[in-house]
């Protein structure tokens, strides 16, 4: 099954649907001047491992972009999970020529100011679970014969730092420009299963890869991206076998997902007619989609 990139986006207009049938430039400049705040961990390969190294300084942090290794924002030897879910990590450096910020998330990101971790309430941790199950068909129903269901999931996720788990994203690679926005991979797990249901018994897990048909259960953490005047969240539900692993756990880094934001300025709005002539396109797109699933 071929899973669409899925990203939440904050503050954007109707014109970045649109640009996904204008079709954008290819992204050109790779981010440079890399520079970090707060707690990281900066990762190198070494054949197909990757390995902390130090000094965390500016080399190394564009050493690690600039290969296959990563920077782990918010990372913390010995922890999975965000080591500050209070104050973002934050990893800056010059993409086409402007600054290009990306952090790792709080739990005002997650939650909002209100800090309420309620399950159903209207905010991003809610949406992103929920995108994230549906994504792969975990319903009430699904859950039934494991006397759960979303919400004392959600529940559960909560009191075992999922959401800070999700949090501390290892940048791998950042490039884009001006035009056509940001493409960034993030490394990961080729099989999340084991860290988005860490809290279920190994059993619960096994339970859950039968309903799921033994398929990966791919989820990325997330990234907070502020770039060009736009600020979103961006994590994905599709990865590829990365060829490394970290060797630190032996788990970790397995899969790549790559995070691709295309948008059109908005100061290039439209002629009327072909953003009408847009509209069409995305009709018969998804009237073709329909089609083809129809039996």
């Amino acid at each position: 099954m071929v899973k669409p990139l899925k990203t939440l986006l904050v503050g954007t207009s109707v014109l970045t649907g649109l640009s996904l049938f204008a079709g954008a430039p290819a992204l050109a400049a790779d981010l440079t001047g890399a520079s970090v705040a707060g707690d990281h961990l900066t990762y190198l390969v070494n054949g197909s491992s990757e390995t902390v190294i130090s000094p965390n300084n500016a080399t190394n942090w564009q050493a690690a972009l600039d290969t296959q290794g990563n920077i782990e924002l918010g990372g913390q030897g010995g922890s999975p999970n965000v080591s500050d879910f209070n104050n973002p990590t934050v990893l800056t450096g010059d993409v086409d020529g402007l600054t290009a910020t990306l952090s790792s998330l709080t739990a005002v990101d997650w939650f909002g100011a209100d800090g309420m971790t309620s399950y159903g309430d209207s905010d991003f941790a809610n949406s992103w679970f929920g995108e994230a199950t549906a994504e792969y068909g975990v319903t009430d129903a699904v859950l039934l014969p494991l006397s759960l269901t979303l919400e004392t999931l959600f529940d559960a996720f909560v009191v075992a730092q999922g959401f800070q788990r999700f949090s501390d994203p290892n940048i791998e690679s950042v490039s884009g420009d001006q035009t056509s926005g940001l493409e960034i991979t993030l490394a990961g797990h080729f099989d999340g299963t084991p860290q988005f249901f860490s809290f279920l018994t190994a059993a619960q897990q096994a339970a859950v890869s039968g309903l799921l048909g033994g398929a990966p259960f791919q989820v990325s953490e997330v990234v907070k991206v502020d770039y060009n005047s736009e600020t979103y969240f961006a994590y994905g539900f599709d990865a590829t076998q990365s060829g490394v692993v970290s060797k630190d756990d032996n788990t970790s880094h397995t899969g790549n997902y790559v995070l691709d934001r295309k948008y059109v300025p908005s100061e290039s709005v439209p002629e009327p007619a072909t953003a009408l002539s847009l509209l069409a396109v995305g009709g018969l797109f998804a009237a073709s989609k329909h089609k083809a699933g129809a039996t």
